[in-house]
């Protein structure tokens, strides 16, 4: 695989992070966002979005990769980084206008907490949104263009009322989650896989610092590239015991996909010795496919104000 900007970069503050314990809290709902922040795997993750009486628009860790990648964006940018993507030049530039009330010209070195909770700096309230409430006579309805009123029979059986909501946000888009085009209002576009973004983050840290070979990044003891829901044993490269198959078949059975990853797509598994193209899965990683976003494309979405994805752009123009 060939460089990845025009110009060689080096990093003060992005880094690659490494598989480690994770510190746990454990208490009340009240605790819950600290289970999270920490990567606490209990039953309360997730159960709930509610944040002293307004909503948290997607989990932390979303803000967590978005801030991750920001400050990666950020770094490049400092060194005037040009990144190589779909056969193009892309010079790293963030768009802060898009990032107003982030403190965008300060972050780059800040720990997520001390940027994100409310006992530190809280820009947390960025992502808070107010939550649904019911109208009586005495109120007057809001004139906030961001605010819906609906107007719903209370004999009415609940399944019909949310029947009844799907067909008019179809009909009038209105629960879209964006924005008129001009400010991104920080909504994450698209499903955020924790394992799956910190393998794309990290694959391409390391290929941007071109220390440690595709092999070496996908086999290291630091676990770099983590197994996701889709691969739990880790990535078909990272399964072959010492990057070979001893496997003794009369005829190649595999996938499509699991062939790529070998150099010779002809050779049988007739006992013999076949070395992963450790090459194919760190490409799909930081490139993406036809059906996956890559490193890259989500970087640039961020340089953009947008995370995971941009709502119109792929980059490929």
């Amino acid at each position: 695989m060939g460089k990845q900007t025009t110009s060689p970069v080096e990093f003060q503050h992005s880094r690659a992070v490494k598989k480690g314990r994770t510190q746990k809290y454990k208490g009340s709902e009240n605790l819950r966002q600290g289970d999270e922040l920490f990567n606490d795997a209990s039953s309360r993750i997730g159960a709930s979005t509610m944040v002293d009486g307004n909503i948290l628009r997607k989990t932390i860790n979303s803000y967590r990769h978005w801030l991750k990648f920001l400050q990666l964006a950020l770094e490049l940018e400092e060194q005037g980084a040009v990144l190589l993507y779909k056969k193009k030049e892309h010079e790293i530039k963030v768009d802060r206008s898009m990032y107003v009330g982030w403190d965008i010209d300060t972050i780059v070195s800040k720990k997520f907490d001390t940027w994100f909770l409310p006992k530190n700096e809280n820009h947390r309230d960025l992502f808070l949104t107010d939550i649904s409430r019911i109208l009586s006579s005495r109120n007057k309805v809001s004139n906030d263009k961001s605010k819906v009123t609906i107007e719903f029979d209370g004999t009415r059986r609940l399944q019909d009322v949310i029947k009844e909501l799907k067909r008019i946000n179809s009909e009038y888009n209105l629960f879209s989650g964006q924005s008129d085009g001009s400010k991104s209002q920080y909504t994450v576009n698209g499903r955020v896989i924790d394992s799956v973004l910190q393998n794309r983050y990290n694959a391409l840290v390391l290929k941007l610092e071109g220390k440690l070979t595709n092999k070496e990044i996908l086999t290291s003891s630091h676990q770099y590239i983590r197994a996701t829901s889709k691969s739990q044993k880790g990535y078909s490269t990272q399964r072959i015991e010492d990057g070979t198959s001893h496997e003794n078949t009369a005829y190649d059975n595999r996938s499509i996909a699991e062939q790529k990853l070998y150099a010779d797509e002809k050779l049988k598994f007739e006992g013999k010795k076949l070395e992963p193209n450790w090459a194919y899965t760190i490409h799909e990683l930081i490139n993406g496919s036809s059906s996956t976003l890559g490193a890259k494309q989500i970087l640039l979405s961020v340089c953009d104000g947008y995370f995971l994805k941009h709502p119109t752009k792929t980059y490929d123009e």
